[in-house]
């Protein structure tokens, strides 16, 4: 549980008012996280959403399918959110989280954000919004990464 107004500062959740960052503050999580330590892993169940507060999280991919290579897709830092497959369907992560330096998050459980956002369209509308430009841009620089690999061949 955290004040609302930790929430109020960072562009996610910008604009909302405190009846929508109440419950949201309310299961929030104060998570530290040290340097090295995996958050969640590609291809198991997405257990929370995740605001980065301070430090560097990097999102890897298994490059190999062994869990060998793993490949950078992008660093996060202060204000993403990440483990978005956690309010998404089928809620499986989809790349890996790694604190790169030492680093705190607050951590939404996945199924009190999910059970709260079946109660409230509103703020279901709002968040899925919001995700969904976070998808969105990470999107575009992804496909700016790639295009880059190939305009020099």
């Amino acid at each position: 549980m955290v004040n609302p107004d930790v929430l109020k500062v960072w562009p996610f959740f910008g604009g909302l008012g405190d009846e929508v960052l109440r419950p949201l503050a309310d299961m929030a999580r104060r998570v530290s996280l040290t340097e090295g330590t995996t958050i969640f892993r590609e291809n198991t169940p997405a257990a929370g959403l995740y605001l980065l507060l301070e430090g560097w999280v990097d999102i890897v991919q298994d490059g190999d399918g062994r869990g060998e290579r793993m490949e950078l897709v992008t660093t996060l830092t202060q204000g993403d959110i990440f483990g978005w497959s956690a309010i998404v369907e089928p809620y499986v992560y989809t790349a890996s989280a790694v604190a790169t330096t030492p680093a705190s998050a607050l951590e939404f459980p996945a199924a009190d954000l999910l059970a709260l956002m079946q109660t409230d369209a509103g703020l279901c509308y709002t968040v899925m919004n919001r995700t969904c430009r976070v998808l969105a841009a990470r999107l575009r620089a992804t496909r700016l990464q790639l295009v880059s690999l190939f305009v020099g061949r």
